[in-house]
């Protein structure tokens, strides 16, 4: 199947809604009582996903927005390290807010939000180390197969 997405930049609402989350995740960090880096590591994200769960929240605004927050978080901890970039997504799926990386060669995405609720759909426990490092071995692997080095 031919790959029709396109990417567009961010607009200014949507920049203004992602900065809106980052600051947000800051305050779950508090809220939570959970170290935060700066900038945001995968172990610390980990660790606000567990204590997140632990707190047994049930309210679904209260869920909708920490996953939200958190999935923003997941975005930029893809762009500040594996060199991602923030864009908004059309594809066969529909449109959303995603990252990619290799820009115009190889268009490796990820649609951040939606990662974070599959997670969260499938009640999984840790998982933003293991998946940082599956994200790079993947880019490594689109890289090579379009002669890119990264």
């Amino acid at each position: 199947m031919k790959d029709n997405a396109k990417f567009f930049p961010l607009g200014d609402e949507l920049q203004i809604w992602v900065r809106q989350r980052l600051e947000l995740l800051a305050e779950y960090y508090s809220s939570l009582d959970v170290p935060m880096s700066n900038p945001v590591c995968a172990k610390s994200l980990d660790e606000l996903w567990v204590a997140w769960k632990a707190a047994g929240i049930t309210d679904s605004k209260a869920i909708d927005s920490f996953l939200n927050c958190f999935g923003i978080g997941f975005g930029q901890l893809l762009i500040d390290d594996l060199g991602f970039e923030w864009a908004y997504l059309e594809d066969e799926y529909g449109t959303d807010i995603a990252v990619r990386a290799l820009p115009g060669t190889a268009d490796t995405r990820i649609a951040p939000l939606h990662f974070v609720l599959r997670r969260w759909e499938s009640n999984e426990g840790r998982y933003v180390e293991a998946a940082l490092d599956q994200v790079d071995a993947l880019v490594d692997e689109h890289a090579a197969d379009h002669g890119v080095i990264r």
